[in-house]
């Protein structure tokens, strides 16, 4: 094969790819990305994003959120719920082809839209791809930014043990009554189904309502979900429902091999308790382009599993906790009568010897602590 030559190739277009065509391109490297969709497209996403994450880049995001979120419900299967107030509106709304379309934007890097990878070679001085169109390309560094069903991991044999969780997710028309309800609340729902949660996040115009399960076989999805939310007087009445992988990370692995590094949902970078992955793409994607940088690609893997990177996921992160002990966690959260501490919520009936972890809790220091890299 022949081709054109690059720097660095990225495969795929999402807030990890654009990340790392972003800060590749701000050091002054020849950059290609190349994105499977045509773009603009739709991606199946709830859309929150810790606001602090905005300040990674330095360019304005205001004109892609939708909503700003004050306040975060958590309800249970027995009916109960916990609110909790989350000052300064820490977390944003965003739909994903616009926030996604953003960062690239700004990316000083060549994009084709439209060119699946179909093939990928690599030797000691670069890597060389092919795509679909029958066009091939060459770089000294490839970035897998492809999704949780990456062919860049497949094609190289990374991640060959990866497990899979599954999400569904509609836009749903809201009126006034139900965008005011909703207007700076996000609700989780916990426990339906099991080792899962469903959602409902506030868009500028519509809701955002979704279902996730992360362990297990999860059947009827729909049902459950048009189920779930009729009780709180949400209908779907036909909004097209899109499903997609939820990468779940349960041991370490490395997350390169030679020339080439996954970011973002292709390494299975996703916060086991909420499924959150965007954060987790943009770091990645900082952290892989400074690896290619400093010509040093084993640098990428032992950022994203050190202690030094806490902010490329709990699984990854030494202060953190392994997937397995998560997803426990959860398990026994939805399983559990459902109470709270003195610094959280009272619920009717509570008592102090009935505690459970304080989730509410998890959601503003999650949103707060997402500031630092």
């Amino acid at each position: 094969m022949s081709g054109s030559e690059y720097d660095a190739i990225v495969v795929g277009a999402g807030p990890g790819g654009a990340s790392a065509a972003f800060w590749l391109g701000q050091a002054g490297r020849r950059v290609l990305v190349l994105e499977k969709e045509h773009l603009p497209r739709y991606k199946p996403c709830g859309g929150g994003i810790p606001k602090p994450l905005f300040s990674r880049f330095p360019f304005d995001f205001s004109t892609v959120v939708e909503r700003e979120i004050g306040q975060v419900r958590f309800r249970f299967r027995d009916g109960r719920e916990v609110r909790a107030a989350l000052p300064d509106r820490p977390v944003a709304m965003v739909m994903r082809d616009r926030f996604d379309a953003l960062i690239l934007q700004h990316a000083r890097a060549e994009v084709r839209d439209g060119s699946p990878v179909t093939a990928l070679r690599q030797d000691d001085s670069g890597v060389e791809v092919e795509t679909r169109a029958g066009e091939s390309f060459r770089a000294r560094y490839l970035i897998g930014a492809d999704g949780a069903n990456s062919r860049v991991a497949r094609l190289v044999g990374l991640r060959q043990r990866r497990q899979m969780g599954v999400a569904l997710e509609a836009e749903v028309p809201a009126d006034e009554r139900l965008l005011a309800e909703y207007a700076e609340t996000a609700l989780f729902l916990f426990g339906v189904p099991p080792y899962g949660y469903m959602w409902v996040f506030p868009k500028a115009e519509h809701l955002s309502v979704g279902v996730g399960a992360f362990l297990g076989r999860a059947p009827a999805l729909r049902e459950r979900l048009e189920e779930e939310m009729g009780r709180l007087g949400i209908r779907l009445d036909g909004a097209p429902c899109h499903g997609h992988p939820l990468p779940i990370h349960l041991r370490r692995e490395r997350l390169h091999c030679g020339r080439v590094l996954l970011v973002g949902d292709a390494a299975g970078l996703m916060d086991p308790l909420l499924g959150e992955g965007i954060r987790h793409a943009v770091d990645s994607g900082r952290l892989a382009a400074e690896a290619v940088l400093a010509d040093r690609p084993a640098r990428y893997t032992r950022g994203c599993s050190g202690a030094s990177a806490p902010t490329c996921g709990p699984g990854y992160s030494g202060r953190g906790c392994s997937m397995s002990i998560r997803a426990a966690v959860l398990s026994w959260v939805c399983a559990t009568r459902v109470s709270s501490t003195s610094s959280c919520v009272s619920l009717p009936g509570a008592r102090r010897t009935d505690v459970w972890p304080c989730v509410p809790c998890r959601i503003s220091c999650w949103a707060r602590r997402s500031g630092g890299r």
